[in-house]
């Protein structure tokens, strides 16, 4: 093992050509997958034992910012989500939530975070926010754990619907990527833009159906509103996952184009941009 990690941590020469075609890319890169996998492995490793509370945390952070959000749309604004008991509705929404802000912001960082082996090691760098994607499925699968268990408390049935419950974690996960890609090439050249980032993640919160159903939205605005992609993906997620219905297939598929479009171009940007990373750190 340790001898293929060591020729997958290492580029020839005469094959360092950033000016490869989408495919030319995605072969280059299958060649280091043992490298992607002790990347991933390492992140994990990494991430959970920095804290006291290790994999505890992955379920410690959505349930501490739903029972903010359930004090304050419960007692205060008074959100309604019948038939869905609303500590439900907004722990499952804020967990599939979580998932996608760790992706974009967790991405947007990984190459700076990664200074060490970016300079010294000649690797497709596509495997950082790659193992970020990867990464994120640890803390999404506790998460769902606490959903599941919330379903058994509160007896809610869930409907075949659910099974769509794929396809559209499938379009967040290609929508957050392709962001992903976009933001790593760009936060080496724009160094406030973490800062922008966490202003931006926190305007699509509201302006997205995490907090509250879509129904809540005024009629005379829900067209501008569903402009913004993740309205979409939660108004799908709520439907199959709570509502026992879903209505906003026709959306979804446009949203699922826009995703891998942004996608591919996200990559190639990042590619177009990869050379420039050393430089720049």
């Amino acid at each position: 093992m340790s001898k293929q990690l060591n020729s997958a941590m290492v580029y020839e020469a005469a094959d360092n050509k950033l000016r490869r075609s989408l495919w030319g890319h995605i072969q280059y890169a299958l060649r280091y997958w043992p490298f992607f996998l002790y990347w991933v492995r390492r992140g994990i490793v990494t991430r959970y034992s920095q804290t006291s509370v290790g994999l505890l945390w992955a379920i410690l952070q959505p349930v501490l910012s739903s029972l903010v959000y359930i004090v304050v749309f419960s007692f205060v604004v008074r959100v309604n989500t019948d038939p869905v008991p609303y500590p439900l509705f907004v722990l499952t929404s804020l967990v599939l939530w979580a998932y996608f802000q760790r992706i974009v912001t967790s991405s947007a960082s990984s190459i700076s975070m990664s200074m060490d082996i970016v300079t010294k090691v000649r690797f497709p760098r596509e495997f950082l926010p790659l193992a970020v994607v990867v990464e994120s499925w640890i803390d999404l699968a506790f998460g769902l754990g606490i959903v599941v268990i919330l379903f058994l408390i509160y007896g809610y049935p869930v409907t075949e619907t659910v099974l769509l419950v794929p396809i559209i974690f499938l379009v967040e996960t290609i929508l957050a990527l392709g962001l992903g890609f976009y933001l790593a090439a760009l936060a080496n050249t724009i160094k406030d833009l973490f800062q922008v980032i966490g202003i931006v993640m926190q305007l699509v919160l509201y302006l997205s159906p995490v907090m509250y159903p879509l129904n809540t939205v005024p009629d005379n605005i829900r067209a501008l509103y569903v402009i913004n992609p993740m309205a979409t993906i939660f108004a799908a997620y709520q439907e199959t996952i709570l509502f026992g219905r879903f209505t906003v297939g026709p959306a979804l598929l446009g949203v699922g184009i826009l995703s891998v479009i942004v996608l591919i171009t996200g990559y190639l940007f990042f590619k177009r941009m990869e050379w420039r990373f050393a430089d720049t750190l």
